[in-house]
């Protein structure tokens, strides 16, 4: 059984550029449920047929796939998406998903607020109690080294940080814009050094997040949507903007726009290849683009995604040519590194 609970909405009204930001999102799902009733609920076999806007693979068992829907909270597969059920979470829109990387059965859901589950999705429980300013948990970021640290990034209130597995929430915004803080990512080598992809541009912060500071010089677009790093040179990200992606290769202090192929198109997913990094994918405008070399170029993929608007992208760690595709009608699978697409899994 879930539990659930109307997060508080915050007393400081957003500025101009953060009713900006809600309104993107808020068209975009709209996009979303234009193309959902045009037909494609019946084109696949996915999630109740919602819309996806999260993914997380089990990477000890990649036949275990969460999916986070706009309609129907969290389901789940075990058979690599042949089949799915609904999980205790249901009822409510869902932007984020974590597994815990030492113990595959507690996982953490974002949207209107935390949500925790220590058993594979079978019981919920809201763990956001100490989040007075949360309205939209956009992502959510585990400490490897020690798990019971988690960082939520939210549209008010901007980054917090629990010890604890969700049991206490504290602020750690210091230095950080007010409002809209859509992406997270965490130095694999460095777990206090972290960076946030913001309406304002990149920030950092290499302790734990009691400070951060600005690093955004070359960025062309403030506002950056989605934000990957390079798992075996940590000092290289990518930040997917409303101007396609720009890179660095020296932890944020300077950035140029990646490559040919994407133009200005507004990106919002990044995913990169855990095993071969220099292979990334982006989804701009709802399709999937992908660069085999390091974002020199890209190419524009999704043969058999039909008019389905792609929102999410995940990579299986154990066979990274299989990639899971979000949608506007449910969930696609590639086998072949998104050259093809298949519906109905």
């Amino acid at each position: 059984m879930s539990t659930r609970r109307t997060a508080a909405v915050s007393k400081t009204s957003p500025n101009r550029k953060a009713l900006m930001a809600l309104a993107i999102l808020v068209l975009t799902l709209i996009a979303d449920v234009a193309a959902f009733a045009a037909g494609q609920r019946s084109e696949v076999s996915s999630p109740q047929g919602d819309i996806t806007l999260a993914l997380a693979i089990d990477a000890a068992d990649p036949g275990t796939i969460y999916a986070g829907t706009l309609w129907n909270g969290v389901a789940k597969t075990t058979d690599g998406g042949a089949s799915w059920r609904p999980t205790g979470l249901a009822h409510t829109s869902i932007f984020a998903l974590v597994i815990d990387p030492t113990h595959r059965a507690t996982l953490y859901a974002g949207g209107n607020g935390v949500y925790k589950s220590t058993d594979g999705g079978a019981t919920w429980t809201a763990v956001d109690g100490d989040l007075t300013e949360l309205n939209a948990t956009f992502s959510l970021v585990f400490d490897p080294t020690n798990p019971a640290t988690l960082y939520a990034a939210t549209s008010y209130g901007s980054v917090f940080k629990t010890i604890d597995g969700g049991t206490a929430w504290t602020a750690v915004d210091s230095g950080l814009p007010a409002h809209y803080t859509y992406s997270l990512v965490m130095d694999p080598a460095h777990p206090t050094t972290l960076y946030a992809g913001t309406y304002e541009g990149v920030f950092m912060t290499v302790n734990g997040g009691r400070r951060w500071t600005r690093v955004s010089s070359g960025l062309a677009e403030p506002s950056v949507n989605a934000l990957v790093i390079d798992p075996v040179h940590p000092a290289t990200l990518y930040a997917g903007t409303s101007r396609g992606v720009f890179k660095t290769l020296d932890g944020g202090r300077s950035w140029a726009a990646a490559g040919s192929g994407l133009g200005d198109v507004s990106v919002s997913t990044l995913t990169i290849d855990p095993v071969s990094p220099a292979t990334l994918y982006a989804v701009g405008g709802g399709v999937v683009f992908q660069s085999t070399d390091s974002g020199a170029s890209w190419t524009a993929l999704g043969s058999g995604m039909g008019a389905a608007f792609v929102n999410v992208l995940a990579v299986d760690p154990s066979h990274p040519a299989r990639i899971y595709a979000g949608t506007s009608g449910g969930i696609y699978r590639s086998a072949d590194g998104g050259a093809s697409w298949t519906a109905g899994l």
